[in-house]
């Protein structure tokens, strides 16, 4: 009787595609697509916290208050809190490829925009074209990680992806602090401007579409020219020349491709454990936020910090985050490596295994979410050591230890959220950007006051609390999740059966 359970959750449930692997890209291929797309996601990020840094000189050379300069940085929250829910599902369902490609059109332009900007009108106006054209650019970026790469690879190649993507809270200060320094603040977007021109002339060149409903598995080549690289350099042989897929005829993929619908986006949302685990990422993604815009303000006032030195107390967060990404995708595949063996479930990283019955969420949140208990008592001891203005090395090392577990579960997060949508990635990741972003916003709105009313020590220990809840809900999701997924499939099928 006690090997009923495991029977049910491993074996019976296997389901193989002996026929051809998941992906025909060979390693090097698929590690270079997906450092290219983090890189694009990078952009994204790098554009906020190259920002921050220039708020003085915006406010002063643009005639407004810093009131005034902050409103930017709020509308640019909410735009990229919304267009992802349009990027993530043309990119789900047109594809990667000509999807990119658009964001990074926008995105030049706006930088170009936001570069030349003579007046605070025309600076929020391109902020939000900026935002518009790069915030989806993440969603996509995971996307791609569920065109190439199965459950079991999936964790190292995601701890890579976010350790790229979220670099810049670590250089990003620091590369503005020394172009303002040199050139101004103008010279921030013309360094855009230049990344976002040499990313597109890569991808125009070298980026291959990925999307599994556009083409397969890479086997087949895209049937329009903005689906094709100029350089063969990233396809597979086999998409080279006249190979003809086996799967959907042309117009059966026409007609799915034909149309792109971003409501269905935040559909991704009536699954119970998608909205938890959502949830919960919004709550570390508010904190993490929080502590990033309050850094400089904080240590200027508390530590009488030079702007150099301002710049510089980025790093060990940046480098806690960059350490937990990577060792925490490394935690990811032992762990799914562990569950399988326990449940004898196979372990071919080349092929597609149907996770019906498989603990997924069991293995993701595995040993991670016991991390955020501590990092929660690091939280509250960082107000506390700002408030007693301690050694700045205290509040400088509960930075790290806070970027390492935070980091570790946005990319257990978000490696979730791809196992448990196949179908739309894209689209997952898009949702949890759009809950993310409207949170942080809610929660910078109202982080300041509360600093002002209860002081550094207090706010923090909020801020615990929070992040106390948000582990809760992933305790809940790693225990219920896979019975949630079951009962959730035996409603679509009783449906499906009625009709």
């Amino acid at each position: 009787m006690s090997t009923e359970p495991k029977l049910e959750l491993g074996a019976p449930s296997v389901s193989l595609i002996p026929e051809e692997p998941y992906s025909a890209f060979n390693s090097w291929q698929k590690r270079w697509i997906v450092i290219l797309m983090a890189s694009v996601g990078c952009l994204g990020t790098l554009s906020s916290f190259v920002y921050f840094p220039a708020i003085p000189q915006l406010a002063d050379h643009l005639h407004v208050s810093v009131a005034n300069i902050n409103l930017t940085i709020t509308v640019y929250l909410i735009v990229a809190a919304i267009a992802p829910t349009i990027v993530g599902n043309s990119a789900d369902t047109i594809g990667r490829r000509p999807t990119v490609a658009v964001c990074l059109v926008i995105y030049l332009g706006a930088d170009i925009g936001l570069a030349l900007s003579p007046s605070f009108v025309a600076l929020l106006c391109f902020r939000i074209l900026q935002a518009a054209g790069i915030s989806g650019t993440f969603a996509i970026t995971f996307g791609v990680l569920g065109d190439l790469f199965t459950p079991a690879e999936r964790g190292s190649t995601s701890g890579i992806m976010s350790f790229v993507l979220n670099t810049p809270p670590s250089f990003g200060p620091v590369l503005s602090g020394l172009l303002m320094q040199r050139w101004g603040w103008r010279s921030i977007f013309w360094f855009l401007t230049t990344a976002a021109a040499f990313f597109f002339l890569v991808i125009a060149l070298c980026l291959p579409e990925t999307s599994r409903l556009v083409v397969g598995n890479g086997s087949t080549s895209a049937t329009h020219g903005l689906g094709r690289p100029i350089l063969p350099l990233l396809l597979p042989k086999s998409s080279i020349g006249e190979h003809v897929s086996e799967g959907a005829s042309d117009d059966e993929r026409t007609r799915r491709i034909s149309c792109s619908n971003p409501l269905k986006t935040l559909g991704v949302l009536r699954k119970p454990a998608t909205l938890l685990i959502i949830c919960a990422m919004a709550i570390y993604y508010a904190i993490y936020s929080s502590l990033q815009a309050s850094l400089s303000s904080l240590f200027s006032t508390t530590y009488k910090t030079s702007s150099l030195v301002t710049g510089l107390i980025y790093l060990p967060f940046g480098v806690g985050c960059g350490l937990g990404a990577v060792l925490s995708g490394k935690i990811l595949d032992i762990e799914y490596r562990q569950t399988a063996t326990r449940l004898h479930f196979p372990l071919d990283r080349g092929a597609n295994h149907d996770l019906t019955s498989f603990p997924i969420e069991k293995a993701r949140l595995g040993s991670l979410v016991y991390a955020l208990l501590p990092c929660c008592l690091c939280i509250a001891g960082y107000g506390w050591s700002i408030q007693y203005k301690l050694h700045m090395a205290v509040p400088l090392i509960l930075q790290f230890l806070i970027g390492l577990p935070v980091q570790g579960i946005f990319t257990a997060i978000g490696t979730l959220l791809v196992d448990t949508h196949p179908g739309k990635p894209a689209s997952a990741q898009a949702a949890n950007n759009l809950i993310r972003c409207a949170t942080a916003g809610a929660g910078l709105a109202i982080f300041e006051p509360t600093l002002g009313r209860l002081g550094p020590g207090w706010t923090f220990v909020v801020a615990a609390a929070s992040g106390l809840v948000a582990a809760a809900l992933l305790f809940w999701v790693r225990r219920s999740g896979m019975s949630w997924r079951r009962r959730s499939r035996g409603r679509l099928a009783n449906e499906v059966g009625s009709q």
